[in-house]
């Protein structure tokens, strides 16, 4: 008969094996755009995080991690953890950079009241919902997932499990405020309409104190912007996909 101890050790060894790989992924997958998103069940999105783990452990993208002594493995755990949110927060930036265009956008053109379902955890607007959700289809259908986590495999050689030193934290901050800052300049089109409809509207209301100027132009900006928006939603989107990669930095 096999000793048990023998097979109690392998096992020890593989759980511990498969835990450390899931501190890294949890965060990527949860964050993941597509994934990771509010609306998929917790269910499904934890299936995939199991499935990706086991097949991680399984083709030995790392070695055998040290279990002798707890304080060691449970720092290499929490270090694993950190790195994972790191990798995922910078893949998450590519749609919260659609969703704060889409708020900026509603903003000025005088949507920002009306919410959707969201993708996120709480309700936005309906242009942030509409741009979210087509940058997380587009990104989907150009098998966007799949590249996400063949480079997570490859990552293990240039980011060894336990090595924080190897994150760049400066990237993380450039990217970020990177991305607000293409999040403002895919709406100023829009930023840039509202202004002159407030100048025009000043005039008007100068020159016919009597007319209610705010019901006459209230419309024409929702149409406007509205038009507008569909004639530059694609343009958009494409402009966005190039940006992506370098945002996100390690695809």
């Amino acid at each position: 008969m096999p000793d048990s101890g023998v097979l109690t050790a392998e096992l020890t060894a593989w759980i511990a094996l498969l835990m450390v790989i899931v501190a890294r992924l949890s965060f990527v997958v949860f964050l993941m755009p597509g994934i990771g998103e509010q609306t998929v069940p917790v269910r499904v999105r934890g299936a995939v995080l199991l499935a990706v783990a086991f097949a991680f452990a399984t083709a030995g993208v790392i070695g055998q991690p040290d279990t002798a002594s707890l304080t060691t493995f449970f720092s290499l755990m929490i270090s694993e953890a950190v790195i994972g949110l790191f990798l995922g927060i910078l893949l998450r930036l590519s749609i919260w950079m659609l969703s704060i265009a889409g708020t900026l956008i509603a903003q000025v053109i005088g949507l920002a009241q009306m919410l959707g379902i969201a993708l996120e955890t709480e309700a936005q607007t309906l242009t942030a919902n509409m741009l979210s959700m087509a940058g997380t289809a587009l990104l989907l259908s150009m098998d966007y997932h799949i590249s996400v986590v063949a480079r997570l495999a490859q990552l293990y050689g240039e980011i060894p499990a336990g090595a924080l030193s190897e994150i760049d934290v400066t990237f993380l901050i450039n990217s970020s405020f990177d991305a607000f800052t293409f999040a403002v300049l895919l709406a100023w089109p829009f930023v840039a309409i509202n202004l002159l409809y407030n100048i025009c509207l000043g005039f008007i209301n100068k020159a016919l104190p009597s007319l209610m100027v705010a019901f006459v132009g209230a419309p024409f900006m929702i149409g406007a912007g509205l038009i507008l928006l569909t004639a530059s939603i694609t343009t958009m989107l494409m402009v966005w996909l190039d940006r992506v990669p370098s945002l996100v930095g390690w695809l």
